[in-house]
C-alpha cells in the first residue's frame, strides 16, 4: 500500500497545518506516507516561516506534483501543439526549478511525478525519467506498474472522499472495496495506491476550481472556503480509521513511492533465440506488449531485438542465439499506412531490418518509416514482417515474406488509450473544450513502450497472506 498525498494548495493558509496533523497521524501509527507536494507549495511554505511543518514532512517521502499544478499555462496547455523534442525540452525547462527546490528545502530528491489534475501530455514521463524521477502517478495508467517511456507508471486505485469520510457507511463501503481490491491480488502480489487531497479534509472547495476553473487566470487568487473546525476533525478521524484499518490488515505493508522501483525488474530485457520465437509467433497474432516466459517484451523491444537478428543474419548467415534490445521511444511522428500488403525477399527485409536497428541505435526511437522493397513502411508493418521473416528463418525457410498492411496503432486489449486520454480534457481546470490532437497522437505513439512491470519477488508481508 502506498498512501499518496497530493499536496497541493498554496493559495490558503490553513491548509498548512493539515500537513501536520496528517504527518503525526501517520507517526502515530508508524507508517511512512508519500506527499505529493507542489513546487509553489514548498516555496510558499518557506516564505510562511513554517519550519514547523517542512521539519515533520521531512520524516516522509517526498515526491512532486509539477512546479505551479494549476496556473496557466498548465504544461498541457503549453504543449498542446509541440512534437516530441520540442514538448521534452519546455518540461524540463519549466519543471526543472521546482524539482530544485524541493531538494533544497526537505534535502530530498523527489521519489515520484504526480499528474496534477488532467494535466497529461506523454513528454512528461519521459522527461521525468530524464531528470532522475523513476516513478509516474496517475493520468492514463493503470492500478498496477506498468513502464512507459523508460519510467514505472502507475494510478490510483482508491480514492478517499475527504468531504465523504464522516458520511455514515461511507467507510465500511471503502473498506469493502479495499477488501476486493486485496483478495485479488492475493495468488500474485501487488500494489494499491490510496489517494488523498489533505487542503479539502480543511476546505468545501478545491483551491484551484475557485481561481483558476475553465482557462481563468485571475489577477488576485482567494483562498478556498474553509469548512468548519468541528467538520475538518470529523473528516480527519475518518481518515485515521481508514489508515488504522489498512496498518493493521493482515497481509498489508505499507510503504512508498521511493520502495516501489525495488519491488520491480527494471524494463531492460534480454531474449533467447527460443523466446524470439514465441514473442514472433504472438506478434503475427497480436501487434502489442506480450510476457514471454515470464519476461515483459514492449513493441519497440520486439523492434529492437527482431531487428537486431535480421541484421546478424545478414551479416553472419544465421540468426544469433539472443538479443538485448537497446532502450528505444516509439515513433516520434506519425507513420505511413499502407494500402495493401506486398511481398519481400527475406534478404531485401533484412537490409531494410539492420538499417532499421542502426536509427534505433543512434536515435533512442523507433523510426516512423522504413523503406523495403522500393515502399515506404510503417513499423509496425515492418515489425509484423520481421516476425514473419525470423519464424521462416528459424524453420529454414528463405522465401519470399509478407509485409502487411496494419493501423500503425499499437493494440492494448481491454484499454481504449484514446477515450483515457480524452477524459483528461474535462479537468475543471481547462478553458472550454480544451483537446489536443497532437498530445493524442503522441500518446498512442509511445504505447510501442507499453509493457507490465515484473515484480522481482513476492514481499514477506504479502506472502503472509
Amino acid at each position: 500500500m502506498v498512501f499518496q498525498l497530493d499536496t497541493e494548495d498554496f493559495v490558503t493558509p490553513e491548509t498548512d497545518d493539515v500537513l501536520l496533523d496528517l504527518a503525526e497521524l501517520f507517526d502515530k501509527h508508524g507508517v511512512r506516507a508519500t506527499f505529493a507536494v507542489v513546487g509553489e507549495k514548498v516555496r510558499v511554505l518557506k516564505r510562511r516561516g513554517r519550519w514547523d511543518v517542512i521539519k515533520t514532512l521531512k520524516r516522509h517521502d517526498m515526491a512532486y506534483q509539477s512546479n505551479y499544478h494549476s496556473l496557466h499555462p498548465t504544461i498541457a496547455e503549453q504543449l498542446r501543439g509541440c512534437g516530441w523534442e520540442e514538448g521534452v525540452k519546455i518540461v524540463v525547462e519549466r519543471e526543472a526549478p521546482g524539482l530544485r527546490d524541493l531538494e533544497e528545502i526537505f534535502g530530498q530528491f523527489p521519489s515520484a511525478y504526480i499528474q496534477p489534475g488532467g494535466d497529461w501530455a506523454p513528454q512528461v514521463p519521459y522527461a521525468m525519467g530524464k531528470l532522475g524521477i523513476p516513478v509516474y502517478a496517475d493520468g492514463i495508467f493503470e492500478p498496477q506498474p506498468f513502464w512507459f517511456c523508460g519510467v514505472l507508471a502507475i494510478r490510483y486505485a482508491l480514492y478517499f472522499d475527504e468531504r465523504r469520510g464522516p458520511e455514515p457507511g461511507y467507510l465500511d463501503g471503502l473498506k469493502a472495496r479495499f477488501e476486493e481490491l486485496y483478495r485479488s491480488l492475493l495468488e500474485t502480489g501487488g500494489v494499491l495506491v490510496v489517494v488523498l487531497h489533505p487542503c479539502v479534509l480543511r476546505t468545501d472547495e478545491f483551491w484551484d476550481a475557485v481561481n483558476f476553473a475553465r482557462g481563468v487566470m485571475p489577477a488576485e487568487v482567494r483562498p478556498a472556503p474553509l469548512c468548519s473546525e468541528e467538520v475538518y476533525r470529523a473528516r480527519l478521524r475518518a481518515f485515521e480509521e481508514f489508515l488504522s484499518f489498512v496498518v493493521g490488515h493482515k497481509g498489508v505493508e505499507v510503504i512508498t513511492y521511493r520502495e516501489l522501483p525495488n519491488l520491480y525488474q527494471g524494463p531492460e530485457v534480454e531474449l533467447s533465440a527460443e523466446e524470439l520465437g514465441a514473442l514472433s509467433e504472438r506478434l503475427t497474432e497480436r501487434l502489442s506488449h506480450h510476457v514471454v516466459n515470464g519476461k515483459p517484451v514492449s513493441l519497440a523491444d520486439a523492434f529492437g531485438a527482431l531487428s537486431y537478428s535480421l541484421k546478424v543474419y545478414l551479416e553472419k548467415g544465421s540468426l544469433p542465439a539472443g538479443a538485448r534490445p537497446p532502450p528505444a521511444l516509439g515513433p516520434l511522428e506519425r507513420p505511413p499506412r499502407l494500402e495493401r500488403g506486398f511481398r519481400v525477399s527475406v534478404g531485401d527485409l533484412a537490409e531494410a531490418a539492420a538499417d532499421a536497428y542502426g536509427r534505433v541505435v543512434e536515435r533512442g526511437s523507433i523510426p516512423a518509416e522504413i523503406r523495403v522493397g522500393g515502399k515506404a513502411v510503417g513499423p509496425l508493418s515492418f515489425l509484423a514482417a520481421m516476425a514473419r521473416a525470423y519464424l521462416q528463418l528459424l524453420s529454414g525457410s528463405t522465401g519470399n515474406v509478407e509485409v502487411p498492411a496494419t493501423s500503425e496503432e499499437p493494440e492494448t486489449p481491454g484499454v481504449d488509450f484514446a477515450s483515457r486520454v480524452a477524459s483528461q480534457w474535462s479537468w475543471v481546470v481547462f478553458p472550454e473544450s480544451f483537446q489536443s490532437q497532437r498530445i493524442l497522437e503522441l500518446t498512442m505513439l509511445q504505447l510501442w513502450t507499453l509493457k507490465p512491470a515484473a515484480p522481482r519477488a513476492k514481499r514477506a508481508a504479502l506472502a503472509r497472506g
